[in-house]
């Protein structure tokens, strides 16, 4: 049997799946928490060792391919996804000169000398942006342009370059990215192809640190025969481009252009296939592959909402009862009390992180408050269906010109509540299916390596 390997390098854990192409099944499904994170930085700072992810994604490939060896499966190629916007600054010979800044970060919100902050200068340089990407905090290009005014870009830097894409370079070892990953750090054209070298100038980023961009999915080169020896993998193994962890999902959750897709992981996603490459209102423009798009309503309410809440309630129950209650046992109560109960005139708006839609100032709120429905069932219940809306409002906002035939979810803060799938299925009026396969965006990563 012949197989391929799709590997996620999420915001929390690496996934990572040995998918046999021909009957487009997972024949092995690993995952391990991320070890990355490094505490020692000042508040809003986040940074991950890339030599520990480097050593944990190689280790998860080293068990896959052993697995494989001992089912008589050959592994014929390997693709990326994982955790956009975010990067790091590498050597030519690609070891990493900084750790990897990541899409969580916040210093770009700080305020230089003339009290402005430095992603509103920087906005300042950028075109309109049709495809409402636009330009963050935690972006890419902001993070470069922080690094520069602070003088921060090491002299032996290379290239810049985004995490995952990161391990798809040493494994040819080549610096290269792709189309969606590019356009998701805020300096590259998803719809022209090309780098937005007048916002590169202005912001001072020299266009020879950035890498080769590749179609998602396009056979890249065969892996370096050390590292193909150091994992037990197969010299001749074939590498493809990465791509973004949501256009991954979109992939592995075997998505039909007339089906909306609902990701919930730490953040949330809605997503669909458009022809109109103009953002509207909540949404803005990724490229797929192949000259497809999407349109995609991201919000940071997804899952880590849902625990903010569940943390609240953890807390009351220790401060006035003394008991400890442990999370899984608060989010069974949880999904059980919203089930039986309605918002009952509440709304929650969940965007306790902020919006990239919104002023940077606005956060969440509760409005609607009366005594029938201060209690915690229609509390949780208003609390669904604000995380619902804010990946639903952005589609029928949209008005797209075609019928929406199906709703599909994925990603494990979905499937995991019951509640929340409740929430989805009425606010769309429709049936909802689970993806088939679980780990959506690694499988999705491994259908990059269809050959073409």
């Amino acid at each position: 049997m012949k197989a391929v390997i799709g590997v996620d390098i999420g915001s929390s854990a690496i996934k990572a799946v040995l998918f046999d192409l021909d009957g487009m099944s997972v024949l092995r499904t690993m995952r391990q928490p991320l070890h990355s994170r490094i505490f020692s930085l000042p508040a809003g700072y986040f940074e991950e060792n890339p030599h520990v992810i480097r050593n944990q994604v190689f280790e998860i490939l080293r068990k896959l391919s052993q697995f494989a060896s001992d089912e008589a499966v050959t592994v014929e190629a390997i693709a990326f996804t994982g955790q956009m916007h975010g990067g790091l600054l590498v050597d030519s010979n690609l070891e990493p000169v900084t750790n990897f800044i990541t899409w969580q970060d916040k210093r770009c919100d700080e305020s230089g000398a003339n009290g402005t902050t430095y992603v509103d200068e920087l906005r300042a340089f950028a075109p309109l942006d049709p495809t409402g990407v636009g330009i963050h905090t935690g972006f890419l290009i902001s993070t470069l342009y922080w690094l520069g005014r602070h003088g921060a870009i090491p002299a032996n830097a290379a290239h810049v370059i985004g995490i995952y894409d990161w391990l798809t370079s040493l494994l040819v070892s080549k610096a290269i990215t792709d189309i969606s990953s590019a356009a998701a750090w805020g300096m590259f054209d998803p719809i022209a192809k090309t780098w937005r070298a007048d916002l590169l100038d202005a912001a001072e980023i020299p266009l020879t640190l950035l890498p080769e961009v590749a179609e998602p999915g396009e056979f890249i080169g065969s892996i370096v025969p050390t590292i193909a020896d150091e994992l037990g993998l197969s010299r001749s193994l074939r590498i493809h481009a990465s791509i973004g962890d949501t256009q991954a999902a979109y992939l592995g959750s075997e998505c039909t252009p007339n089906e909306v897709l609902l990701n919930f992981g730490t953040g949330s996603q809605s997503m669909w296939e458009t022809t109109r490459l103009d953002a509207t209102a909540g949404t803005d423009i990724r490229y797929l592959q192949n000259g497809r798009y999407l349109a995609c309503a991201p919000t940071l309410a997804g899952g880590e909402a849902y625990l903010i809440v569940a943390n609240f309630f953890r807390e009351v129950a220790r401060d006035f009862s003394g008991h400890e209650i442990s999370m899984p046992d608060a989010l069974k109560v949880m999904d059980r009390l919203a089930l039986e109960s309605t918002s009952n005139g509440m709304m929650i708006d969940p965007i306790f992180r902020g919006s990239k839609f919104r002023k940077d100032s606005e956060r969440g709120s509760i409005t609607g408050l009366n005594p029938e429905n201060f209690h915690p069932a229609p509390f949780i219940h208003a609390l669904t269906e604000g995380m619902i809306e804010e990946v639903a409002r952005p589609y029928f906002m949209r008005g797209e010109d075609k019928p929406l035939l199906g709703l599909v979810g994925a990603g494990m803060a979905l499937r995991r509540n019951t509640a929340l799938f409740a929430a989805a299925e009425a606010r769309f009026s429709r049936s909802l299916r689970f993806a088939r396969l679980e780990e959506e965006a690694a499988a999705g990563a491994a259908m990059l390596c269809l050959k073409r």
